[in-house]
């Protein structure tokens, strides 16, 4: 094995290391794309995108302004590359930005930020959640296979570490409310002469009365004390 096999490995490694010590899955990204920067020939920036249900489009990690814009682009013009990758198609590749067709309004909007290039990979997520790893080129053609081999071993482990954070994220998020709801339940016993049952119910009720999550019921009712039902209708 010669020397730049073995230092490709130890930078996987050190990677490995890094997302797994990432608190959510912002954080993941967000180093996944300074690392595809930096190791990747021909980027000169990288950015993320992730589409939740509903079609809301965020940007939590990118290099530079530039490449903000360009992946807001995709948003505000609802055609781009990060928004066609699919299952069937996990990578997309624009040569040249300048002559690119298939998404014509991005592509101009893109070249006239100076992009010249592009590679987009699939992140697989989470059912409702659509994620895609961005490199841009300032040059037409900046990305060749190996850059393209390499950006897609970053995405692979973007991917396993997406869904590290994620039951982490939803971990803390049940024993939040878990906590709260406890808090809750517990003031409207003490402050109201509930059950225990009966607080809890008195909770849902409102929740259900008012569509509103059972944690966010709980959280108002710490917060001020009051019955939920008045609390709520606030």
């Amino acid at each position: 094995m010669d020397e730049s096999a073995i230092e490709l490995a130890r930078m996987f490694a050190d990677l490995a290391q890094q997302l797994q010590q990432k608190a959510g899955s912002d954080q993941t990204l967000a180093e996944v794309v300074e690392a595809v920067h930096w190791a990747v020939d021909g980027c000169d920036g990288a950015g993320a995108m992730v589409r939740r249900a509903g079609g809301v489009t965020e940007s939590p990690a990118f290099t530079a302004e530039w490449v903000l814009s360009c992946d807001r682009a995709q948003s505000e013009l609802g055609e781009g590359p990060s928004l066609d990758v699919v299952a069937e198609q996990p990578v997309v590749r624009i040569p040249d930005m300048a002559a690119e067709r298939r998404w014509p309004r991005f592509a101009a909007r893109a070249h006239a930020l100076g992009v010249g290039s592009m590679l987009v990979h699939r992140l697989q997520s989470a059912e409702g959640l659509s994620c895609s790893l961005n490199l841009y080129g300032m040059v037409p053609g900046a990305f060749d296979p190996v850059a393209e081999e390499l950006s897609g071993i970053f995405a692979a482990h973007a991917t396993v570490a997406l869904a590290g954070a994620r039951v982490q994220e939803t971990l803390e998020a049940a024993v939040a409310s878990r906590q709260s709801i406890g808090e809750a339940c517990g003031i409207l016993m003490e402050r109201h002469g509930a059950t225990s049952r009966q607080a809890f119910e008195m909770l849902v009720r409102a929740s259900q009365n008012m569509n509103v999550k059972l944690r966010h019921v709980a959280e108002a009712v710490v917060r001020t004390g009051l019955d939920p039902a008045d609390v709520m209708s606030d």
